[in-house]
């Protein structure tokens, strides 16, 4: 069989090939701290096991330096040998040991070498982890998607292990500066009631948009795309609910200013629509182009975080993070849990924003009060002390029918948390079947012609009909 073969051939050049290592900087680490007890904690950013050294002479020989530097003793050649027990004192040569220091040329590099050894041992980790993977793709019980993970969780691990770099002061207030005067920290809802309230979204931070079903989260957070993409940023959408082919949908409709979404939905399209659905079509392809990408097939969040690290976008939406599958927890709140602080990292790596659509709980439907809370959010504990901002979409109409207060054309946005702004309700005006949410609360769409009474007629008849004068 092909496939043994090549596994078989995979082993054997494992065992045959020496493993990477580099004796002489390994001696020149240690001699280097038994000469100046002050380099130790230089070199602990790089050695951060004992594990680091090939030599297991060395790794002992470690463990007692770090040891001694953990009780702020001397380290030098009688200490480090008083404390070898019995055992450990058959595996050291300690005439070789004293040597170490003669052969240095410099304790000046002491963390080039350092990093030369700390290289080797990553090489012989990376070695081992490969050939995991290898076996794990060898082996065809396994899924594609858990190999991927193995993967996943071999590069992180390989990651961690890299030397930390504490950053100094004067570069923090540097790039702290930088950020002030070019806002690039700072992104804009594009909605400008909700940016003078939340004051927008901080790169790093995670928004929460959530409502009922039928509410319109999801139009909500469509409407935000073109705003985003007017500032020049990328904008990466996860759709777990709908296909790509929906959600470009709604895009269009929306770019289209007066295609009917019922209509494009179910081919309900006269002469006119079509021409409109067409220049749309040519509108949308040349804005979006370079700055969306729409994926509807990562269910699960290893798949959604390998798009993330190959798109590299400004803001990441994902819709919603209720269908995101993920392994190895027990309890909904754990996965959900995880799913927060995954992406509260991704945020903070690559700078960007997840704005993460959620559902809610059924709860509220019994409530006398409908307007959302954040108890109402599905595991709200870890959704709310991971976020930044929490916007809860309202459509009183959908709830209320006639009797809404607001009517048909008006939909409210709840700040339940707003990190570095006013926890407050706003309302905008809005129209399901264009796709669209607006800030002009008089009209059921912007400067259109085509509305619906105004306020104040709507106020006048209101006053007319209580002094029981009919018009006709």
């Amino acid at each position: 069989m092909p496939g043994v073969a090549n596994k078989k051939l995979v082993k054997k050049t494992n065992l045959v090939k020496p493993q990477p290592q580099d004796i002489f900087a390994e001696e020149a680490v240690l001699g280097s701290i038994l000469i100046n007890n002050e380099l130790l904690s230089k070199v602990k950013e790089y050695i951060h096991t004992p594990e680091v050294f090939y030599l297991s002479s060395n790794k002992i020989i470690w463990n007692k330096i770090d040891e001694l530097g953990s009780q702020h003793e001397s380290i030098d050649y009688v200490t480090v040998f008083s404390r070898l027990n019995e055992s450990e004192k058959t595996k050291v040569d300690k005439y070789q040991v004293m040597t170490y220091a003669d052969n240095i040329p410099t304790t000046a590099n002491v963390e080039h070498y350092a990093k030369i050894v700390l290289e080797k041992y990553l090489q012989r980790k990376l070695i081992e982890s490969t050939y995991n993977v290898q076996s794990a793709a060898f082996d065809n019980t396994k899924e594609f998607s858990s190999i991927l993970k193995e993967i996943k969780l071999t590069t992180d691990e390989l990651t961690q292990l890299q030397p930390y770099r504490q950053p100094k002061l004067n570069e923090i207030m540097d790039s702290t500066i930088s950020s002030i005067m070019t806002a690039d920290n700072y992104i804009n809802f594009g909605f400008q009631p909700l940016d003078n309230l939340a004051g927008g979204m901080t790169r790093g931070e995670v928004t929460v948009v959530a409502g009922r079903p039928g509410h319109g989260k999801t139009t909500f957070v469509v409407n935000l795309i073109p705003k985003f993409i007017n500032q020049g940023l990328k904008v990466l959408v996860m759709n777990r609910e709908m296909t790509n082919e929906e959600m470009l949908k709604k895009i269009i409709v929306l770019e289209s200013g007066s295609l009917s979404y019922r209509a494009v939905r179910t081919n309900q399209l006269d002469k006119d629509s079509i021409d409109i659905l067409n220049k749309t079509k040519e509108k949308v392809l040349e804005k979006y182009k370079d700055n969306l990408i729409m994926v509807d097939s990562a269910k699960d969040l290893n798949s959604a975080i390998t798009h993330i690290t190959r798109n590299k976008p400004d803001v990441v939406i994902d819709d919603y993070i209720q269908l995101i599958q993920i392994d190895g927890y027990d309890q909904r709140r754990f996965e959900l849990e995880a799913i927060m602080n995954e992406y509260k990292w991704i945020a903070k790596t690559y700078g960007l924003v997840p704005i993460l659509v959620s559902q809610l709980n059924r709860e509220i439907e019994r409530r006398i009060d409908p307007v959302p809370k954040m108890s109402d959010l599905a595991e709200s504990g870890s959704i709310e002390q991971v976020a930044e901002n929490i916007l809860f979409v309202y459509y009183d109409y959908k709830v209320h029918y006639e009797e809404s207060d607001l009517g048909k054309f008006k939909s409210q946005i709840v700040a339940a948390k707003v990190r570095y702004g006013e926890n407050r309700k706003l309302t905008l005006g809005f129209d399901g079947d264009k796709v669209l949410f607006h800030g002009n609360v008089n009209t059921s769409a912007p400067e259109s012609e085509n509305n619906d009474e105004s306020e104040e007629i709507k106020d006048m008849l209101k006053r007319v009909k209580q002094i029981g004068i009919t018009m006709n």
